[in-house]
């Protein structure tokens, strides 16, 4: 059950009431309780009007498995973009990217009001400055910023002048939960072995298709076993992850581990920075090299 936390009611009956598309950016640090008041907010306003969750963070992400940001409506089928890593961290681009076009896809399927769950990253000048450009390129109606003192007011200046972008200030539940790392970490691990556990061994040809992100030399493709890597749609929006067991340079043939897919309608693939060893000991399934 959800704690109701000071102004929720208030916020959801704003944007439930709200003539026009909602878009609600909520921003605040790690364990400030931004996914629980998303969750509350998603089930109120579903009531009046069609709803999309749009989960940007790719470590403690609750819409698809790590390394993804998700959306999901209140009726209709998910999407999910790969970002390819679990912290936004030199995967700046691909986290916007993927932010954008699950946006733009909410209001493609229509939906009455978008709430963006986002990233923990506000700390620092990398922070706010991360925070900026994901606010200023997906252009919210509704910024709400949980706070335990003022440390978002730096950001929250740039758009206070806006006309067009309402500004919330809410403090943190004390309902809000510290994680711990350790924590963390074995959630991402549970996440992985479920979204795994109907996985097995599948042939890719990559003649035809596009490659991006970190792109192995397929012509000599050393190190690459364990890489986590994302088959994608047209649109680019994830089919399914998988787990390089090995690339056949002739023939360019990718053998993955993945769940089920349907590979007539691959036109991508995206290789990822992380790699997993699902049989390791509990902590030690991620990792970045080989």
């Amino acid at each position: 059950m959800i704690r109701i936390g000071e102004g929720w009611e208030d916020l959801a009956a704003a944007i439930a009431q709200g003539t026009t598309p909602e878009r609600v950016y909520v921003v605040g640090p790690t364990d400030s309780g931004k996914t629980t008041l998303c969750r509350y907010l998603v089930d109120r306003v579903a009531a009046h009007t069609r709803t999309a969750y749009v989960d940007c963070d790719t470590g403690q992400s609750r819409v698809g498995p790590p390394t993804t940001e998700g959306i999901a409506l209140s009726s209709g089928p998910t999407y999910l973009r790969f970002v390819g890593s679990t912290s936004p961290g030199g995967h700046f681009i691909q986290t916007l990217t993927a932010a954008k076009r699950l946006v733009e896809k909410a209001a493609e399927l229509s939906a009455g009001a978008t709430v963006i769950d986002s990233p923990g990253l506000v700390a620092g000048g990398v922070g706010a400055e991360f925070q900026f450009q994901m606010i200023d390129l997906l252009r919210p109606t509704r910024i709400v910023a949980l706070q335990r003192g003022r440390e978002l007011e730096r950001l929250l200046a740039n758009f206070a002048r806006d006309p067009g972008t309402a500004i919330h200030r809410l403090p943190v539940s004390p309902a809000a939960v510290a994680r711990t790392a350790t924590g963390r970490r074995r959630y991402r691990e549970e996440r992985f072995t479920a979204y795994f556990a109907g996985g097995r061994a599948q042939e890719v040809p990559l003649r035809g298709l596009g490659l991006q992100g970190r792109v192995p030399d397929i012509a000599n493709p050393r190190g690459v076993g364990g890489r986590l890597l994302s088959l994608n749609d047209p649109e680019n929006f994830t089919l399914a992850l998988g787990i390089i067991e090995e690339i056949r340079p002739r023939g360019s043939v990718l053998c993955v581990f993945a769940p089920p897919f349907d590979h007539a309608a691959v036109a991508s693939v995206r290789f990822g920075s992380l790699y997993l060893d699902l049989d390791a000991e509990p902590g030690s399934m991620e990792s970045f090299r080989p």
